[in-house]
C-alpha cells in the first residue's frame, strides 16, 4: 500500500543538489497559495474541490503553451522569468510532508502547469518503489534524471510518457521551455526518485463504466438514506434531520470515509449531523437550501477545499470545519446567524473571510490559528454582534479587519499575536477591551477607541508599538476609563487624539477610497512581510486533539478548558512571536496620558509610507 513520505525525505527530494535545476524550501504560511508569477498565467483555473478529468488537465496545461512565457524555446532558468520582486513560485498544492513548497526553475514550471490544471487540490507524494507505472496520470509530476530534474506528464502510453519541462540542463533546449519530450516506461520506473499526484487516493477515471456503481448504502436513524459511489460521491437523501454521531467510528460510511470525494446533501434534509464527515476525504460539499444547521465537528479534519454555506443555515456548529487544512474558500451567505466556537479553527489555508450582516454571534476561537488569514470583514448591519474571546488569536498575517457596526466588546485575546495588524477601528458601543486583546501585535501602531469603552484589561496592548490612539470622547472621558495592570503605561506612550470623529467607511463591495484603519487598505501588499518570523513554530494546531480521543463534538472545548491559547502563561506571553517583551515586564500602571489637544484627523493617509520591523509599507 502506498505510504506518504516523511517531511525529512520530502526536503531531501525537493532541495536540489545541482545548480542547474530548481529548488524548493519551506515558507511561512502567508505565502501558501500566493502566486508571485500568476499575472503571466492568463487562464489559470481555480477548481475549488472539483476533480478534473485527465482530458481537462491536459487542456488546461496545454492552453499555456501558446501564451507568452510558456512557448516552446522560451528562456526558463533559476533566474528567469523571475525578478527581484518575484523570486520564486508558491504553488497551490498545499503542504507536502508538513512543508509549504516554493520553487524556481524546472520545479516551478511543473508547479505552474499543475496549478493551472488542478487549482487548489492538495497533492500527495510517493518515493521510488511506492508507486507503479499504472498509477501515473496526465498532470502528475515526476522527479527524474537521478534526482536532478522535474517534469510534468502530458500523456501516458503503454510505451512511456510525454512531458513538458522548463530549465533543461543539457542539449539544444538547455535553460528553456520544452514541450513534448518522451520518456520510456523503463526509464520512468528506473530513474524517478519521487512522484507527486493531485488526484485523490482511489481516484476512478470518469470513463470507467463502474464509476457510478454503489459501494455502500444504508438508512440513517430517522429515515434518511445514504449511498456512496465508486467515484466517491456520497448522497444523503430523504426528509428530515441527519442524526448526530458521537465519534468517527459511528459514521455508517466510516469504512469508506477516505474514499469520499464529494458530499451531496439532498433537498429535504434539514441538518448535517455532528461528526458526520469528521476525518473523511471529502473535497467538496453541495448543501441544499433545506439545511438549517451544520452540526458540531461536521466536517472537522476533512480534506474539504471550499464550501458555500447557504442562507437557510442559521448555525454553523462548534468545530464544524476545525482543522480543515486544505479549506481555502468559504462563502457564508446572508441569513446565517451564528458561528459557534472553534468553527474554523486552524484552517491554515484560509486567506480571507467575509461575514454577512445577518450574523449575530461569533464564538470563541472561531478563527484561532488561521495562520494564512489576511483579511476579515463583517458586513454593515444594525444587529448587535457578540464576539467571543481569542477569535483571531495567532492569525499571524491578518492585515485588514472591519468589525461589525455594533459589538458588545473586544474579547480577551481577540487579536493576540496578529503580527501584521497595523491598525483597527473599534466600533462605537463596545464597552470593554479585554485582557491581552492586542497583546504581541508587533505591527499595531494605530487604534480608534470609542467613548463607549469604560474598561481596558491587563496587557491589552502589551508589546505593541502604539504611536496614535484616536478617541471619540473628551480628555476627561479618556481619563475616566479603567486601565488595568500595565495598560495605563502602555497607552501613555502613544499620542492621544481626543474628540475624533471616524469617517463613514463604505462597504467592502463598494469602491473603497477610505484611508482609515480597517477600511480595506492592506499594508505591505506586494512586499514580503515578516521575513524573519516563522509563524506557528512550536504551536501546531490541534496537535493534542485527535478524533475520538476525548475530544468529542459538543464537549465544550473552549479556550481555557484544556485547550487554551497560551494556557498557563501570563497574559500576552504564551505565544509571543518576535516581540521579545513580556507584557508588563517594564510597564507600570499609573502612567500619564498624552494630550492630543482635541485634534480630529485621519490616523493614516493614503500614500503614506512607513516602516515596521525593517519592512516598508505604502498604503
Amino acid at each position: 500500500m502506498k505510504q506518504r513520505i516523511l517531511a525529512a525525505a520530502l526536503v531531501l527530494c525537493l532541495c536540489i543538489s545541482s545548480q542547474s535545476v530548481a529548488y524548493a524550501w519551506q515558507e511561512p504560511l502567508l505565502m501558501q497559495g500566493d502566486v508571485l508569477v500568476e499575472e503571466s498565467i492568463s487562464g489559470m483555473v481555480t477548481r475549488d474541490g472539483a476533480i478534473p478529468t485527465p482530458t481537462e488537465v491536459y487542456e488546461a496545461m496545454t492552453a499555456l503553451k501558446e501564451q507568452d512565457g510558456y512557448k516552446e524555446g522560451t528562456p526558463w532558468t533559476n533566474d528567469e522569468p523571475y525578478s527581484d520582486s518575484k523570486g520564486y513560485y508558491h504553488w497551490k498544492g498545499g503542504p507536502l510532508g508538513g512543508a509549504n513548497i516554493s520553487a524556481v526553475g524546472c520545479v516551478a514550471f511543473a508547479f505552474i502547469l499543475s496549478d493551472a490544471a488542478f487549482g487548489s487540490l492538495p497533492a500527495r507524494m510517493y518515493a521510488e518503489g511506492e508507486f507503479t507505472y499504472e498509477d501515473i496520470k496526465v498532470g502528475d509530476i515526476l522527479r527524474v534524471s537521478n534526482d536532478v530534474h522535474t517534469v510534468i506528464v502530458l500523456e501516458v502510453t503503454d510505451a512511456g510518457v510525454v512531458v513538458a519541462e522548463g530549465n533543461i540542463s543539457t542539449g539544444d533546449h538547455k535553460g528553456k521551455v520544452h514541450w513534448g519530450r518522451t520518456i520510456s516506461k523503463e526509464e520512468v520506473m528506473s530513474n524517478t526518485s519521487h512522484y507527486i499526484t493531485r488526484y485523490p487516493e482511489g481516484y476512478i477515471l470518469p470513463d470507467d463504466p463502474t464509476a457510478n456503481d454503489i459501494i455502500g448504502s444504508g438508512t440513517l436513524e430517522g429515515g434518511l438514506s445514504w449511498s456512496l459511489t465508486k467515484a466517491g460521491t456520497l448522497t444523503i437523501s430523504g426528509k428530515g434531520a441527519m442524526p448526530d454521531f458521537s465519534s468517527t467510528g459511528d459514521q455508517p460510511w466510516n469504512d469508506n470515509g477516505s474514499k469520499i470525494r464529494k458530499v451531496l446533501i439532498g433537498d429535504g434534509v434539514t441538518s448535517i449531523g455532528s461528526c458526520a464527515f469528521w476525518n473523511c476525504g471529502v473535497l467538496s460539499a453541495e448543501i441544499s437550501p433545506s439545511v438549517t444547521t451544520i452540526g458540531n465537528s461536521a466536517f472537522r479534519s476533512s480534506s474539504v477545499i471550499s464550501v458555500t454555506v447557504p442562507s437557510s443555515v442559521k448555525t454553523i456548529g462548534d468545530s464544524a470545519f476545525r482543522e480543515c487544512e486544505n479549506l481555502s474558500s468559504v462563502t457564508v451567505s446572508e441569513g446565517v446567524e451564528k458561528i459557534d466556537q472553534n468553527a474554523f479553527r486552524a484552517c491554515k489555508s484560509l486567506t480571507s473571510i467575509a461575514l454577512p450582516a445577518s450574523i449575530g454571534e461569533v464564538g470563541a476561537a472561531a478563527f484561532f490559528q488561521c495562520q494564512a488569514l489576511k483579511s476579515a470583514t463583517f458586513a454593515a448591519g444594525d444587529k448587535q454582534v457578540k464576539l467571543g474571546d481569542n477569535m483571531f488569536t495567532q492569525c499571524y498575517y491578518l492585515m485588514s479587519v472591519k468589525l461589525p457596526k455594533n459589538i458588545d466588546c473586544i474579547g480577551e485575546g481577540m487579536f493576540q499575536n496578529c503580527l501584521m495588524l497595523a491598525g483597527v477601528e473599534i466600533p462605537q458601543g463596545a464597552e470593554s477591551i479585554g485582557m491581552s486583546a492586542f497583546a504581541s501585535c508587533s505591527s499595531l501602531t494605530t487604534v480608534i477607541i470609542p467613548d463607549s469603552v469604560t474598561t481596558i484589561g491587563i496587557a491589552a496592548f502589551a508589546s505593541c508599538p502604539l504611536t496614535d490612539i484616536y478617541f471619540t470622547g473628551s480628555e476627561t472621558q479618556w481619563n475616566s476609563i479603567s486601565k488595568m495592570g500595565d495598560t495605563a503605561s502602555a497607552v501613555s506612550k502613544a499620542k492621544i487624539h481626543y474628540n475624533y470623529t471616524p469617517p463613514v467607511i463604505p462597504d467592502p463591495d463598494d469602491d473603497n477610497n477610505g484611508d482609515e484603519p480597517g477600511s480595506g487598505d492592506k499594508p505591505g501588499e506586494g512586499d514580503k512581510p515578516g521575513s524573519e518570523d516563522k509563524p506557528g513554530e512550536g504551536d501546531k494546531p490541534g496537535s493534542a486533539d485527535k478524533p475520538g480521543e476525548g475530544d468529542k463534538p459538543g464537549s465544550e472545548d473552549k479556550p481555557g478548558e484544556g485547550d487554551k491559547p497560551g494556557s498557563g502563561n501570563n497574559p500576552g506571553m504564551g505565544d509571543n512571536l518576535g516581540s521579545g517583551d513580556n507584557p508588563g515586564s517594564v510597564n507600570n500602571p499609573g502612567g500619564g496620558d498624552n494630550s492630543g489637544g482635541g485634534e480630529s484627523q485621519a490616523p493614516i493617509t493614503r500614500g503614506k509610507t512607513f516602516t515596521i520591523s525593517k519592512v516598508t509599507y505604502k498604503l
